[in-house]
C-alpha cells in the first residue's frame, strides 16, 4: 500500500510537471533560499499491484502548456504554446523528449493548415492529440495540459527545481535569474521556461524547457522514497487536465522509480523558419523527421545531428 503510494511521485514529475510553459513571473530570486514543500493532510489509498508493462511498444505522452493564467483573461488565450512528447520505453527505461516548435505549420484535421499551437484553442486536447499524431507519426497514449498558474503552484508545492545556469538570464520583459547552481521556485522556473531573450529565440527557449524537464525527472526519483511524494501527486492531479487514470500512473511511477539512472535524450522536430501570409511559421523538414523517427523506432536513440543542446 505504502510502497505503491510512494511510487506515485515519479510520474508526477515525468508527466504532470513535464508541462514547462511560457509564464510571466517578475522579480529576483534569492538563491540562498530553498522552497519548502507544503504538508498535505490526505493520503492516496489503492490496492493496485503492477503485473507488468502497459505496452510492448514505447509509450508517448503529450504535454501541453496553455498560454493563459498569471492575470491574463482566459478567453482568447488558449494556445498550447508548449508542446512536448515524452517517449518512454518501459522495457529498456529510455526516455526521449521530443519538442514541437509552437509555430510549426501543419495540417489540423477539419481546419486545414494552421500553426500547431492553435489546435487546443480550436478543438481542445483531443484535436491537439490528433494533430500531433498526424504531424510526427507517433501514437499518443495520453496527454497532460496545464496553465501558468497551475505550474507555479505545483513547482512551489514540489519544493522547487534545481538548475545550473551557465550564464545569467536577463530578460527586459520578464526579469533576471543569476548564473550558477540554484533552486528555482515556481515563478522563476516559469520565467526560465518562457524567456526568448536568446540569439536563437524560440529554439533556445525549447532547449531551456528540456533542461528543466530533465531536472524535474531527476527530482522525481529523489522524492519517490518520501511520504510527502504521494500527497504531492494527489494534489498535482487536481491542477491538470489529463486523460491518464490512476492505474496507468501507478504502473508508470513504479517503473520510473525503479530505474537505476535516468537515460534521457532530447530533440526538436527538425525544420526551418519561413513566412506564410505575412506570418512567421516553422516548416517541418519531412525527410529529417522521417530519419529521426526511424532512429527512435529502431533503438530509442536520437542521432547526433538531431540532439538538442544540453
Amino acid at each position: 500500500m505504502r510502497k505503491a503510494a510512494l511510487l506515485l511521485a515519479a510520474l508526477a514529475l515525468a508527466v504532470v510537471l513535464g508541462s514547462l510553459w511560457l509564464w510571466d513571473p517578475w522579480g529576483w530570486f534569492d538563491t540562498r533560499t530553498t522552497v519548502a514543500p507544503e504538508t498535505w493532510e490526505f493520503e492516496v489509498e489503492t490496492d493496485f499491484r503492477s503485473e507488468g508493462p502497459l505496452s510492448d511498444r514505447p509509450l508517448h505522452f503529450l504535454i501541453l502548456g496553455i498560454d493563459h493564467g498569471q492575470g491574463r483573461p482566459e478567453e482568447g488565450n488558449q494556445r498550447s504554446d508548449v508542446m512536448m512528447v515524452i517517449r518512454f520505453n518501459e522495457r529498456n527505461g529510455r526516455i526521449v523528449i521530443i519538442s514541437i516548435p509552437r509555430d510549426s505549420y501543419v495540417y489540423v484535421p477539419g481546419y486545414g493548415r494552421h500553426k500547431i499551437n492553435e489546435t487546443y484553442q480550436l478543438g481542445g486536447a483531443e484535436l491537439a492529440v490528433r494533430t500531433v499524431e498526424e504531424a510526427i507519426g507517433l501514437p499518443i497514449d495520453g496527454y497532460v495540459a496545464l496553465d501558468f498558474d497551475g505550474f507555479v503552484r505545483l513547482v512551489d508545492k514540489f519544493g522547487g527545481v534545481e538548475v545550473n545556469l551557465e550564464r545569467a538570464l536577463k530578460d527586459p520583459k520578464l526579469g533576471s535569474i543569476p548564473e550558477g547552481k540554484q533552486v528555482l521556485d515556481g515563478a522563476k522556473a516559469l520565467m526560465l521556461a518562457r524567456s526568448r531573450n536568446y540569439p536563437r529565440g524560440d529554439l533556445a527557449r525549447i532547449e531551456q524547457q528540456q533542461r528543466l524537464m530533465i531536472a524535474i525527472l531527476n527530482k522525481g526519483k529523489e522524492l519517490a522514497g518520501t511520504p510527502g511524494a504521494a500527497w504531492f501527486l494527489a494534489a498535482a492531479l487536481e491542477e491538470v487536465e489529463t486523460d491518464l487514470d490512476l492505474e496507468k500512473l501507478l504502473i508508470l511511477a513504479e517503473e520510473l522509480a525503479s530505474l537505476p539512472v535516468l537515460d534521457v535524450q532530447t530533440c526538436i522536430v527538425p525544420g526551418k523558419g519561413s513566412n506564410v501570409g505575412g506570418a512567421s511559421v516553422y516548416l517541418i523538414d519531412e525527410d529529417g523527421l522521417d530519419l529521426l523517427m526511424r532512429y527512435l523506432q529502431a533503438a530509442d536513440m536520437v542521432p547526433e545531428e538531431f540532439r538538442s543542446a544540453q
